[in-house]
């Protein structure tokens, strides 16, 4: 069989573990994510690989583990939607030293940090988490800035080969050259990452620069504190040669030529003197009917606003079974439903034995890691039945359970037992089901409607009425509803129906709608008219009798 995508790249960083005689040693993989704003299903990719990867590399032997770097220490470069323009007052300072602009959070960093790291909880991802701010402010990472520092040149060599050249004369290159530090200084009065370095000493560490936003000039020795961090194409496969990293995804876009993990390549080889970890680029994720999605744009597609209508086990079947290469879309709208009914599907498949290996891969990474579970619906029971169900009797939940508990055969049905998909298919149908998609009841018999109606669409709803009594459960309505139009047409109710009864059972269909709903289509007819129950059903599709005009 052919080797699915996590297993393609497990045995790549499994060759390589073996070509470099590092077989004992715990197997690095890494994610980073820039807090600057909500943390979006886009970037839930970016941590999802590497933790799909690590759970299967333990599950084949290894030791190994997923560290997540926060880059909180990243400068705010804009203000997402939704905060006041006022904090335009921080471009350019820490992420990690901004106040949370809605007080809740002891930074603006942390507020988008905590939010993630709940997501990520419930879908069963538990990495150790790596804050920026904190590595670079302890000194952890010193001495790979001050090697950065004193091997500048090579490094402005490095990346002068990915860009467009400049019409200069020697003289002006070596100055630009001699002028280059890859590090960006916070200003001790303003804290932006305006600062000029002006010199660097090698042997005491000390840097000096001046800022022209304030005007400060400073400066301090990089032994004593870190007050800025290195630019980012340094500063990524610095800290791959720190923790060591030996697999990181990205984005598509980090791998064309010229960008961070090509220019990447070359630093951690020529300035640390370590091989670069395997990587895979990517592609991203979008919504329906948007492009990518971005986390300073504000965006409300967050893994969080995911998983209040989405099950963990399923948000991450999503991931699961799509390469990184291949970019796909979320639909939060009908799509929806359509994806509970396909997992759903596998899920009987893989109970019935019937699933192919490559989806029971699948299937087991999205509901287990290497030692827990993922929190999924213990009884799930059609997401399509439950928002109709929720829309219909208004969120009757007695009403709802007894319909469930009909149409499963299941008696012994609790609310509790359909959780988190109840909870689910309720949020869905409070904030992303449009008013005019919501199903109308009327109140009165249609007349009108009524009128317009073929004589056999009257003979089958006359029929239906003297029998639904009898029928009155889900699977009896069910049979019913096929079986009328069989009954009118003199035909056998073991018979399959040909294109012609087809056609016929479709307009009794549309006729019951009409009556109930004031349209064509609608829920599944049993579960509509359960949760109307038996009266108004009766009042809804049966002509009023008209009442015998007496003798004067």
């Amino acid at each position: 069989m052919k080797n699915d995508w996590v297993e393609a790249i497990c045995i790549q960083i499994e060759e390589r573990m073996r070509r470099a005689g590092r077989e004992g040693e715990t197997i690095i993989c890494s994610s980073g994510i820039s807090p600057s704003g909500p943390v979006h299903l886009g970037n839930l990719r970016e941590a999802i690989t590497p933790h799909l990867v690590t759970e299967e590399l333990k599950v084949r032997g290894w030791q190994a583990e997923h560290i997540h770097v926060w880059d909180d220490f990243d400068r705010l470069r804009k203000i997402p939607a939704g905060i006041d323009a006022s904090f335009s007052r921080y471009l350019g300072q820490p992420l990690s030293d901004i106040p949370d602009p809605f007080g809740e959070y002891d930074s603006y960093a942390s507020r988008y940090m905590h939010q993630f790291e709940r997501s990520l909880q419930r879908l069963g991802i538990a990495p150790r988490f790596v804050r920026q701010s904190e590595m670079y402010r302890s000194g952890f990472y010193t001495e790979k800035i001050k090697l950065a520092l004193t091997r500048r040149g090579e490094i402005f060599d490095i990346l002068a080969e990915y860009q467009t050249a400049i019409q200069e004369t020697e003289e002006e290159r070596a100055a630009r050259r001699a002028a280059y530090y890859p590090f960006r200084v916070y200003c001790e009065t303003c804290h932006r990452d305006s600062p000029r370095i002006t010199a660097y000493d090698e042997a005491t560490a000390f840097l000096a620069y001046s800022c022209p936003d304030c005007g400060h000039v400073g400066g301090y020795s990089l032994n004593g504190k870190v007050e800025g961090k290195l630019v980012w194409k340094v500063d990524w496969p610095m800290r791959w040669s720190t923790f060591p990293v030996d697999f990181e995804p990205a984005g598509v876009d980090h791998s064309t030529p010229g960008s961070s993990f090509t220019v990447g390549q070359r630093i951690i080889q020529e300035i640390y003197q370590t091989p670069p970890p395997y990587y895979v680029g990517y592609a991203f994720v979008g919504m329906e009917g948007r492009t990518k999605i971005s986390s300073s744009s504000g965006t409300t597609a967050t893994p969080e606003v995911a998983l209040n209508i989405a099950e963990p086990a399923l948000l991450r079947w999503m991931y699961a079974r799509r390469a990184p290469n291949q970019g796909f879309s979320i639909d939060f709208g009908q799509g929806l439903l359509r994806l509970y009914e396909e997992w759903d599907g596998l899920q009987r498949q893989v109970q019935a034995g019937t699933a192919s290996e490559l989806n029971r891969n699948i299937y087991r990474r999205a509901c287990q890691t290497a030692s827990s579970e993922v929190e999924r619906t213990p009884k799930p029971v059609s997401f399509s039945l439950l928002t109709s169900l929720l829309d219909v009797t208004h969120d009757n939940i007695e009403q709802v359970m007894r319909i469930v508990s009909q149409s499963t055969g299941d008696a012994m049905l609790s609310p509790e037992m359909l959780e988190p998909r109840l909870t689910c298919a309720r949020n869905w149908i409070n904030d992303y089901l449009p008013d005019d998609e919501r199903t109308p009841i009327q109140s009165t018999f249609q007349t009108a409607a009524y009128e317009q109606m073929s004589e056999e669409q009257r003979r089958m709803l006359s029929l239906f009425s003297s029998l639904f009594d009898e029928h009155w459960n889900y699977v009896g309505l069910t049979d019913l509803m096929y079986n009328v139009p069989k009954m009118v047409r003199g035909v056998p109710l073991d018979v399959k129906p040909d294109t012609a009864l087809k056609q016929v059972q479709r307009s009794f269909f549309v006729a019951i709608y009409q009556l109930v709903c004031g349209r064509e289509t609608g829920p599944r007819i049993p579960t509509l008219l359960l949760s109307l129950g038996k009266e108004k059903t009766r009042m809804l599709v049966t002509p009023p009798r008209k009442e015998a005009c007496s003798s004067l």
